[in-house]
């Protein structure tokens, strides 16, 4: 596991990093697709261009959502592995949407270690260390009170097919963002009601964050949501207790 001496340079690479993504979008005018693969933008592409060599060049093996699984120089894949959405939320920034971000979460020996997502338009910052709890901005954070389903709000990834008995949802465009919002207890709940559409880097730094911020999050069907298979597909469902986690994946299975 990364010593605690270390945390603090992993988060500062993560921080240089995340400023650099800010910069990119900051100064973006072009929004053509990357015409590599549907629905990625060039900026996509640009921004993973300052996420990967300073990742690879730490040492790092690299799993980035747009260049694949990549190693260090060296060749041979070590045991911290470095989760990355360079750009999660590309349509809501093409629209000028204030709500995308950037994700990393370090993965070490198999266990998500040190996370952070970054909101690349407002700044606020999530970070998390294993066993140290949970901060935005470096204040700490921690999920909503327990509420029944009646009065949640519950954000989404899709949509749903049916009304599931919460108070409202909200479908916002960036996972990230929107867990680490339950992590710091804006929503009740999270589900991705879609067949297929999250990669491990879509949730894997925010699902750390909430974790450590007293919530909990688990794939829909009993699948590990620590998968470092690029083509590996996961639908998480998070919530501020246990209880209401149980009713969000009982009306997400019925709805598979």
């Amino acid at each position: 596991m990364t010593a605690p001496v270390e945390t603090a340079a992993v988060l500062d690479l993560f921080g240089g990093i995340s400023d650099a993504c800010a910069a990119i979008l900051a100064g973006n005018e072009n929004w053509d697709m990357s015409g590599r693969r549907d629905g990625q933008y060039r900026i996509d592409l640009l921004v993973d261009a300052a996420c990967t060599p300073p990742l690879l060049a730490a040492g790092y093996s690299v799993l980035s959502e747009e260049s694949g699984l990549q190693h260090p120089p060296e060749g041979a894949m070590g045991e911290s592995v470095v989760v990355v959405d360079p750009l999660d939320g590309s349509t809501n920034a093409s629209l000028g949407l204030p709500w995308c971000n950037t994700a990393l979460c370090l993965v070490d020996e198999g266990v998500p270690t040190v996370a952070m997502v970054t909101n690349l338009v407002t700044g606020e910052r999530y970070t998390a260390v294993r066993g140290l709890g949970a901060r935005r901005d470096g204040e700490g954070i921690s999920v909503a009170a327990p509420v029944e389903i009646g009065d949640a709000i519950v954000a989404a990834n899709g949509w749903p097919a049916r009304h599931w008995g919460w108070r409202q949802y909200r479908v916002m465009g960036a996972s990230a963002l929107e867990i680490c919002a339950l992590a710091g207890g804006s929503f009740d709940g999270y589900v991705d009601m879609t067949p297929g559409e999250h990669g491990v880097w879509d949730y894997l730094a925010s699902a750390l964050i909430l974790e450590e911020a007293g919530g909990v999050i688990v794939d829909a069907f009993g699948q590990d949501l620590v998968v470092l298979d690029p083509a590996a597909r996961r639908p998480p469902v998070a919530a501020s207790h246990r209880r209401l986690l149980d009713v969000l994946l009982e009306e997400r299975r019925r709805d598979a």
